[in-house]
């Protein structure tokens, strides 16, 4: 094919991408102020704005206008590094991020969640407590629902808690764990201070946070296991470590709740696919698969003693247990639906509507953060590379799942059950964007490049904004509600 000359993708310079960045910013805040005037259930995932007193609504709003401005934002950041260089440099700072995740837990309490609204809350309250039910097994969420039903149990004989003050006080203590797991993370990605802020607050500020503020579900504690597992996974991706820990966490992550198996088991089979490539042999080879297979298959083991055990097993699993929800059935239906638990078809308005509020409310800037960042040159060399394709394909995968999952309440009420998708697109997002700077000091090449003092601002406009919709969000969830007839 001579004569012919491939073209390269176009590509905007970092600072123009800061700038479209900024413009979506501005962007979501105009759509949350308009809030109030669009319907609720067409536009839930930016409703829960409209529960603030308006005047407080436009204050939040200004505020993060303001941090769009490039001046503002950089006096902001002043104040910010100023506190920052109080926090004491290595060894001790692991210590700091302990104490600053304990710290938060009173902000949790205080905010918490007092509703069934949700998900499956309002037979979780009632039925593990309920003495003809006692629900304490399931193969929707194995371990989770157990620790949960065993913790009440012994809650409810030593301070007489109900189950719902149980699942609020794990629900912070998960929020504690996680943080110090993300600022461990952030810690050591980061190769700047703009860098570890940019992953801290890109992904401390997702709406997924709501699962912290006393939640009554069970994606609560499998979302830590998500994040761990992502870490673990670019380290293995990138030969710092050992597959065997990121293949354990995930089969561990699998026991909580297993739509983790289909949301993200596929980034586990490229790791695996990576390292069968790299390793030289077949002995070597058979060693690694060995190293992937036998944590999970011990984990699955033993979840299927425990629940043997609990007279909830393998045939609870295959009959009134399997996987789809009320009807069994796993998507969203093609062309018709067919039973109650079917709210739409996979073409629909209403699906691209669910699928959209769901960004909205949990992660409404990191899809467009990736696409901004895969139209610049280091954006697309980043992505490239180990870790970068190894997040990518956790969530794409992620992405896909939600994309074809039938929620049996619907898009609003199964939020949650989604919302761990956020975690592989945002943490891919913020991976990305590190890849579009270069560290202080050192030289940029031919590629332009972003300064460190542009990724701070771009990590403090997206994480403030954020935050505010976040913080709107698990507001709402303070609020009382009753479901309708009681």
């Amino acid at each position: 094919m001579s004569g012919l000359r491939v073209r390269s993708l176009p590509a905007l310079s970092p600072r123009q991408a800061l700038w479209a960045v900024r413009f979506f910013a501005l962007f979501l805040i105009l759509l949350h102020l308009a809030a109030p005037y669009l319907p609720e259930e067409q536009s839930w995932g930016i409703f829960p704005f409209t529960y603030w007193p308006r005047w407080l609504e436009w204050l939040a709003a200004g505020a993060g206008a303001l941090l769009c401005v490039p001046r503002v934002n950089a006096v902001v950041r002043a104040a910010l590094g100023w506190l920052g260089r109080r926090v004491p440099a290595r060894p001790g700072r692991r210590w700091w991020f302990a104490g600053f995740s304990l710290a938060l837990a009173p902000v949790f309490w205080a905010g918490r969640l007092v509703h069934t609204r949700w998900g499956d809350a309002y037979i979780l309250v009632n039925a593990i407590a309920h003495p003809e039910v006692r629900l304490t097994y399931t193969w929707q969420a194995p371990l989770d629902l157990f620790l949960h039903a065993k913790a009440w149990a012994l809650a409810n004989r030593w301070w007489g808690w109900d189950v719902m003050q149980t699942y609020q006080a794990l629900s912070v203590a998960a929020g504690v764990v996680f943080v110090f797991l993300l600022l461990c993370m952030a810690d050591e990605m980061g190769r700047t201070p703009a860098e570890k802020a940019l992953f801290a607050g890109w992904l401390g500020t997702l709406g997924l946070m709501q699962f912290f503020f006393g939640y009554v579900e069970n994606y609560v504690w499998m979302t830590i296991g998500i994040l761990a597992y992502l870490w673990l996974g670019m380290g293995a991706a990138e030969g710092q470590s050992d597959i065997f820990w990121p293949a354990g966490v995930l089969g561990l992550t699998h026991a909580f709740h297993p739509s983790t198996i289909l949301g993200l088991e596929a980034s586990l089979a490229w790791l695996w696919r990576r390292r069968w490539i790299e390793e030289r042999g077949l002995r070597r080879r058979l060693a690694m698969t060995l190293r992937v297979a036998l944590p999970m298959l011990i984990i699955l083991a033993g979840v299927v003693v425990l629940m043997e055990a609990g007279g909830h097993g393998i045939q609870a699993l295959l009959g009134e247990d399997a996987p789809g929800g009320g009807d069994h059935r796993w998507f969203v239906p093609l062309t018709q639906t067919a039973t109650r638990w079917e709210r739409y078809t996979m073409f629909s308005w209403g699906h691209f509507l669910d699928w959209a509020n769901e960004q909205l409310l949990v992660a409404p800037f990191s899809l467009a953060l990736v696409l901004i960042a895969l139209t610049t040159r280091a954006g697309r060399r980043t992505l490239r590379g180990p870790a970068g394709r190894f997040l990518a394909v956790a969530a794409l995968n992620y992405l896909l799942f939600i994309s074809v999952w039938n929620p049996d309440y619907g898009g609003r009420r199964d939020w949650d059950l989604f919302a761990p998708a956020a975690l592989p697109l945002t943490l891919l997002a913020a991976y990305l964007w590190r890849g579009m700077a270069e560290p202080a000091g050192k030289p940029s090449g031919d590629m332009p490049v972003l300064s460190q003092a542009e990724l701070a601002e771009a990590a403090l406009m997206v994480a403030g904004v954020s935050a505010i919709f976040t913080a709107a969000w698990v507001y709402s969830n303070t609020i009382p509600w009753s479901w309708p007839g009681t």
